[in-house]
């Protein structure tokens, strides 16, 4: 018997309560089991409610997921940091391609939101500025890292004005949560670390991920009504 949406969303939610538990009791060990389980539960949930089932090959987003599980993987080894930045550096490429596809309309996205844009832009800058001196050999890879996570925001508020208010909401504070989550990663990383810095960070990369896969399950149950109208 195939596993219902509301069972999977519900191991899903046990996984990752066990996930921050087990970084505020420091406990690693178990956390090999815990944070590997997050995205593939969060796939089944996606995958479940995916009627009809998009081909394996179009669908961007389960390819986001699956490099986002690749570097959850990697980054349980120290020694794997690079390889895990270049696993999530891919996933939130699938990701803007993702958010590009979505139905199009005949504006840019910096005539209809300059200020939107200026805001990312603004942000990017300042916190490479902050954390540039602290970087070391790694500028080049963050910097490139950080411009590729603010093109994931600015390509989800892109869908602002394109698609329902509501899913547009999804997309936008999942993109704004995972840039969140990096950015306390980094700087926890490379410039200061911090009280709590593993739930943050945690707390934050699953609530992006959840809002990003809800975001496109009410955007496919929405194409399916418009088609069947």
């Amino acid at each position: 018997m195939k596993p219902k949406p509301k069972q999977l969303f519900f191991l899903f939610a046990l996984a990752s309560l066990a996930e921050i538990g087990l970084i505020a009791t420091n406990n690693q060990n178990l956390r090999l089991i815990s944070k590997p389980l997050i995205i593939p539960l969060l796939t089944a949930c996606y995958l479940s409610l995916q009627i009809p089932r998009k081909p394996i090959m179009k669908d961007h987003l389960l390819h986001g997921l699956f490099f986002s599980w690749i570097g959850d993987v990697l980054l349980q080894s120290e020694k794997l940091f690079i390889p895990g930045l270049l696993a999530f550096l891919t996933a939130h490429i699938f990701y803007i391609i993702f958010f590009a596809k979505t139905r199009s309309n005949q504006h840019s996205f910096f005539k209809l939101r300059p200020i939107m844009l200026m805001a990312v832009l603004a942000y990017l800058v300042e916190f490479m500025y902050i954390l540039w001196p602290y970087l070391g050999e790694m500028k080049i890879p963050v910097l490139i890292y950080g411009i590729t996570i603010s093109t994931m925001l600015s390509a989800a508020m892109w869908q602002y004005q394109k698609l329902e208010n509501k899913t547009v909401l999804f997309f936008i504070i999942g993109a704004t949560l995972f840039v969140a989550s990096d950015s306390l990663l980094a700087f926890n990383r490379f410039r200061e670390s911090f009280n709590l810095a593993g739930v943050s960070i945690m707390t934050t990369y699953i609530l992006a991920q959840l809002f990003i896969v809800t975001g496109a399950i009410r955007l496919q149950l929405q194409e399916q009504v418009e088609i069947s109208e």
